[in-house]
């Protein structure tokens, strides 16, 4: 049933990898010795590759680059004090701030640029204007369709809504992701698919890659900003949880995936109490001993998630009880390595989010990308379906969930792709 809760993975040995790890540090060594031969040293080659494999260093693979690529990315952006800058929208006025945002995201100088500050490793110029301006208009695309799916009954607005998050899917993917330089290196597949016979989305392993698992791959650092009392953000590499990923077939139901949202909250445990996926996150600062350290709070003194899946994602058994939460330190030397889902809701507030598949990290963007696509599939494929769930003939509380999701995808997913589009952390105030 559409209400169940299932979440399945599979280790899989046939499926087409994205990236496949190699001896970096060999390859890099062996680059750096033809950097320093002469003009006349490099004419017997036929360039760096030719060298590196011809004195011993390892044959890359197109798979081997794409590690090559996203390591570098993300040793770059780790290193690298660059945070999105805080962009207080006014509730009162949000639709009209919101919507003055994303067109001003609609200009190809600001795509260049953009372009060019997303991705660190970025050579020569960047992104040229003619591609620019393809980007462009999947953007203008994007929010043309958002418009339209806020005017739609419910019974359209999954399908409106699906397609304008593929429409600014292609430009996120293109402005950020070291493996892609314009649109026209996209496949045009989905990347997932809805099984209409199990009811779950289904992704990894087997699935050809395509829209969603190129949008994790632009998306291989986590960035984390508390806004408030004490203003801290620190940055993770997501490139573990994408290796999972590639590496297993993955099956989760509309309920794990919707128990993810955090601005669901009340409305989804009223549907489902057994799985309380979202906890309120608070963080500090403090020394211990001589070493710097951050203190995550998980945890509303009523609820609160599964210890050793905290230590896990943490990377530490640091965790202790403090006033009915868990405190969590994590030495600042080795913030960069924990894994754990952390998002922020409209209003700038953090929530530790327990992820159904131990070490696997969504992207707060991806999560909703899957979740408005089952909804778009269920719509499109199962039209009885769909209209048995809107008037409460699967049940009222799944009803109310839906209903308040596609309320909530409304309002969220524009300020979540204009934070992929832009230097910006919009939230409302």
């Amino acid at each position: 049933m559409i209400q169940d809760w299932i979440v399945h993975i599979t280790p899989t040995t046939s499926g087409q990898k994205i990236f496949e790890k190699c001896d970096l540090q060999s390859y890099s060594e062996k680059r750096k010795e033809y950097d320093l031969l002469t003009k006349t040293e490099k004419s017997g080659y036929k360039g760096a590759d030719d060298y590196i494999i011809k004195n011993g260093g390892p044959a890359l693979t197109q798979e081997n680059k794409n590690y090559k690529l996203l390591s570098d990315e993300i040793n770059a952006q780790l290193a690298s004090e660059s945070m999105p800058e805080l962009f207080p929208i006014e509730f009162l006025d949000h639709d009209v701030e919101v919507q003055d945002l994303l067109s001003s995201l609609e200009n190809e100088n600001h795509i260049k640029d953009i372009y060019r500050k997303k991705k660190l490793q970025v050579k020569n110029s960047g992104i040229n204007t003619q591609d620019a301006a393809v980007l462009m208009d999947c953007i203008r695309q994007g929010r043309s369709l958002l418009q339209a799916g806020l005017k739609a009954e419910m019974l359209a607005k999954p399908l409106i809504d699906f397609y304008a998050a593929s429409a600014y899917a292609y430009a996120i993917i293109v402005l950020n992701s070291p493996l892609h330089k314009s649109i026209a290196s996209l496949k045009g597949s989905h990347g997932h698919t809805y099984n209409h016979l199990k009811k779950t989305v289904d992704f990894g392993g087997d699935i050809p890659s395509g829209t969603f698992s190129d949008l994790l791959c632009a998306l291989p650092v986590a960035k984390i900003s508390q806004i408030g009392t004490q203003n801290i953000s620190f940055k993770y590499s997501a490139l573990p949880s994408i290796d999972l990923a590639q590496r297993n077939s993955i099956s989760l139901s509309l309920l794990p995936l919707l128990s993810m949202v955090p601005e669901l909250g009340a409305h989804f445990d009223q549907l489902n109490s057994g799985h309380k996926s979202v906890h309120k996150l608070n963080i500090d600062t403090g020394i211990n001993g001589s070493k710097f350290t951050y203190n995550f709070y998980i945890g509303d003194g009523i609820n609160r998630p599964a210890i050793d899946k905290i230590k896990n994602c943490f990377r530490t058994e640091d965790v202790t009880e403090n006033q009915g939460s868990y405190k969590v330190s994590v030495d600042s030397s080795v913030i960069n390595s924990i894994l754990p889902t952390i998002y922020q809701d409209l209003y700038g507030q953090l929530w530790y989010v327990e992820s159904p598949i131990e070490g696997l990290y969504l992207p707060e963007i991806c999560l909703h990308f899957l979740i408005i696509s089952a909804l778009c599939n269920i719509m499109r494929y199962s039209p009885h379906e769909w209209s048995n769930i809107l008037t409460n003939r699967i049940s009222s509380q799944f009803a109310l969930v839906i209903n308040q999701y596609i309320r909530i995808f409304e309002r969220k997913f524009p300020l979540l792709a204009a934070q992929c589009l832009s230097n910006y952390n919009p939230v409302l105030k």
